[in-house]
């Protein structure tokens, strides 16, 4: 499926090239409109629409568009309901109106749910960060959509038994310089404030795309399948898999200098949950190619080998899969999550 492009054509216009060149449009005198996602949109999702003229400058500024013949207020358009629309342009030069051809979009509501991640980087000497690991909890028991990973910082060998190899990358590309801090769907300064509502507000943000997962052991061999499904077409994006084995049951004693958990310091054989033990596609994940990320498309990643060392008991363990972007600094579009031994289907 190709990226919408419609052509926006002129009227006679009694102007000189100079004056056309001033309103900033070519002397061909075409416009051409366009969104980066397709003909196929969903429901209660901004898509933004641009405008150019045909010599590629960008005139969206001076544009006015249309849904059914209803001013929107700005090019960023979102469909309240599904069904099938006409968007228009229009553009005033001289006094007079350039209106492009109806261009049609159908509109789907999401086929995906809605999962939120949290990336807490924590260590077990750090001692605030039983509250996050409290309220987490307390999170996941009102939406199971919620979806935390643990991230543990070693300051030197032996420090905290479950450091992480690879959190230096990650701390210095999402500006982490203290623990514990809760981000957000892997987004640069989007650190969760504790409260529930803010990951309830994220989960009321739809999504264009959604994961299918499943994990088997063979013996000393993990199996993962993960699969990636397109409501939109992301062809003109650029975007990579991050694939994570996270572990339960792995204790410890913690720090602690809060009031929960009783308040012990420390917590004696602390659960540290939702434990990252490896990231089997590099924390900053794995490209999908541009022709699997159509809409309807769907990609599929593998993996088939050895389980990782870090790994205690990988009957502990789950699978998180998530997409991102790729832009600076890149942000989670959805995430999936699937217990070793089980298979989890779009949903």
């Amino acid at each position: 499926m190709k990226k919408i492009t419609f052509i926006i054509l002129s009227f006679l216009l009694m102007a000189t090239a100079c004056d056309i060149k001033e309103e900033g449009i070519s002397e061909e005198k075409i416009i051409l409109v366009s969104n980066p996602y397709g003909e196929q949109l969903i429901t209660q999702y901004d898509v933004p629409f641009e405008a150019k003229d045909a010599a590629g400058n960008e005139v969206t500024a001076n544009a006015t568009f249309y849904i059914d013949g209803q001013q929107a207020a700005s090019n960023i358009l979102r469909f309240e309901q599904a069904g099938s629309y006409h968007i228009t342009a229009q553009l005033s030069l001289e006094g007079q109106t350039i209106v492009s051809q109806p261009l049609q979009v159908q509109v789907i509501e999401p086929r995906h749910s809605t999962k939120v991640m949290v990336e807490d980087y924590t260590g077990t000497w750090c001692t605030n960060c039983p509250r996050v690991a409290y309220k987490l909890e307390e999170a996941v028991s009102q939406n199971n959509h919620i979806i935390p990973v643990a991230i543990h910082y070693s300051r030197w060998a032996g420090d905290d038994p479950f450091g992480f190899s690879d959190i230096h990358d990650l701390t210095t590309a999402y500006n982490i310089s203290a623990l514990p801090s809760p981000v957000i769907n892997r987004t640069l300064n989007f650190i969760w404030d504790e409260n529930y509502a803010t990951l309830q507000t994220e989960l009321n943000r739809v999504k264009p795309l959604g994961l299918a997962l499943s994990a088997t052991v063979s013996g000393t061999d993990l199996n993962i399948e993960a699969k990636v499904r397109f409501d939109m077409d992301f062809s003109q994006q650029d975007l990579k898999l991050v694939v994570y084995i996270i572990e339960n049951g792995l204790h410890a004693d913690q720090a602690n200098a809060t009031s929960y958990y009783g308040g012990q310091n420390p917590i004696p054989n602390f659960e540290q949950k939702h434990t990252l033990r490896a990231a089997l596609t590099g924390v900053f994940g794995q490209s999908i190619p541009h022709n699997n990320c159509e809409a309807n498309a769907i990609y599929t990643y593998q993996f088939n080998g050895s389980i990782p060392a870090a790994v205690s008991d990988v009957n502990n363990c789950a699978i998180v899969a998530f997409v991102i972007d790729n832009d600076t600094p890149s942000k989670m579009i959805n995430v999936q999550e699937v217990s070793v031994g089980d298979i989890q289907d779009f949903d």
